[in-house]
């Protein structure tokens, strides 16, 4: 038993196109088809601000068999191909945002941000300003400066609380001097991108876990990450 949080970036089918490694585009087929599988099974997906609201004293007191969507960067496909799937399903999910990726090229747009939290469906997070590849190697100044600012930018464009940090690339997940500054920057949780499910009994001493879904992942293996938190018997 614990907090089942599934991690995306793109819901695109690869092609020559992408600049990116081709583990991280999932097709919409097959993303559809795995919001089906959750929903098949009686799965609850839940936002970042249940989780926060439902946390005290080192529980988590959420519906039975609760899933976080997360989806990390904030790719314009997060817009254009799943956020039509999650609307026709009514399933919420969940982006951590990288500030200074907003507006540009493939990335979604503060008025298509805005939309999707308008929906009742999104929630969103911190995922830095910059999305340095390795927080751990900046100096303290610039470690704060992507953690309170992009919380801060967040908070004033979206006009929602931020509580939720995603470490870039899963650096600094297991730095205790790192995790300490996203807390004193007044974040509650902190992801990490280690793959396992997370125990209702959270006391902070590790960053929470992820299930990464990639574009080789079929629905069995899907099925294992769910249940087992890995997609190998």
């Amino acid at each position: 038993k614990g907090v089942i949080v599934l991690m995306y970036h793109h819901i695109y089918k690869y092609d020559s196109t992408c600049d990116l490694e081709k583990e991280l585009y999932v097709e919409p087929e097959k993303f559809s088809k795995q919001m089906d599988f959750l929903l098949k099974h009686k799965y609850t997906p839940i936002t970042l601000e249940e989780l926060s609201k439902s946390y005290k004293d080192g529980y988590f007191k959420l519906p039975k068999k609760p899933v976080l969507i997360t989806f990390d960067d904030g790719w314009l496909d997060n817009y254009t191909k799943a956020f039509p799937i999650l609307k026709e399903k009514n399933i919420k999910a969940n982006i951590f945002v990288s500030c200074n990726y907003i507006e540009q090229k493939n990335c979604m747009n503060w008025n298509q941000l805005l939309e999707m939290k308008n929906s009742g469906l999104i929630s969103f997070g911190s995922h830095t300003i910059n999305h340095p590849t390795d927080i751990q190697t900046l100096n303290d100044t610039d470690i704060l400066k992507e953690l309170k600012e992009s919380k801060q930018n967040l908070e004033e464009k979206l006009n929602i609380t931020i509580d939720s940090f995603a470490y870039p690339s899963g650096a600094g997940a297991t730095n205790k001097k790192v995790r300490q500054m996203v807390f004193d920057s007044g974040y509650l949780f902190d992801f990490s991108t280690k793959r396992g499910i997370t125990k209702f009994k959270w006391n902070k001493e590790k960053a929470i876990n992820r299930l990464y879904i990639k574009e080789n992942h079929n629905l069995f293996d899907f099925y294992l990450l769910i249940t087992k938190g890995k997609n190998s018997f």
